[in-house]
């Protein structure tokens, strides 16, 4: 919910917790870690803000990794534990349809998580749950005006091709999916900032005044 690149002061934040300031900067390091906070000396945390570059590679993780899940999901996780999925799937659409944002974002991300821990490989899903959330960053910075949300009822085909068992179509279904979110994010209109000492030291031609 906050913007990438707001500042994030140990005062602020260690009395709206009512913690000390120590638990604050502990807190931030870790997040630092995560890629969700940068930290720089002698000015302090803000939320991280993904380059174009990052981005992509973000999304491009997560269509390896998610891939890997879906297959390892599809082929170990208990027929209960899959229809749960659906469940979840379902409670987003019924979020979508009341005009919950915030719940529908949160059980949005959930249901990747969830499908992370079916597929019995803690490395992975640890590395799933930190994507998720670099992508929500990128989401924020980066998303075109006007752009239609990750739709709801595309968990809801990942999840019902997984009941049937059917590698290739959750697979498919998963790689469309990941596509369709990047596809909502402009990462050409945030050019770096310009190089002045190259574009303004031209000589001035003969004959002109300043």
């Amino acid at each position: 919910r906050i913007p990438p690149g707001t500042a994030l002061l140990e005062d602020n934040l260690a009395k709206a917790f009512a913690v000390s300031r120590t638990v604050v900067r502990k807190v931030l390091q870790q997040l630092s870690h995560q890629k969700l906070v940068d930290l720089v000396p002698n000015k302090g945390a803000s939320v991280a803000k993904p380059s174009a570059d990052e981005a992509r590679e973000v999304f491009e993780a997560r269509r390896a990794i998610e891939r890997i899940l879906v297959e390892s999901a599809v082929r170990s996780a208990s027929d209960a534990e899959l229809k749960n999925l659906v469940k979840l799937s379902k409670l987003e659409q019924q979020a979508y349809a009341r005009g919950q944002k915030s719940e529908r974002l949160k059980l949005s991300g959930e249901f990747h998580r969830q499908l992370a821990a079916l597929a019995k490989n803690s490395v992975l899903k640890e590395f799933l749950a930190e994507l998720v959330s670099r992508t929500s960053l990128i989401i924020a910075l980066y998303e075109s005006p006007g752009a239609v949300p990750c739709s709801h009822t595309e968990h809801l085909e990942i999840s019902n091709a997984m009941i049937l068992r059917d590698v290739k179509k959750s697979v498919e279904f998963m790689e469309h999916h990941l596509r369709h979110i990047e596809a909502q994010i402009d990462l050409t209109s945030h050019a770096e900032a310009p190089d002045f000492k190259s574009l303004f030291s031209k000589p001035i031609p003969r004959g002109r005044g300043a």
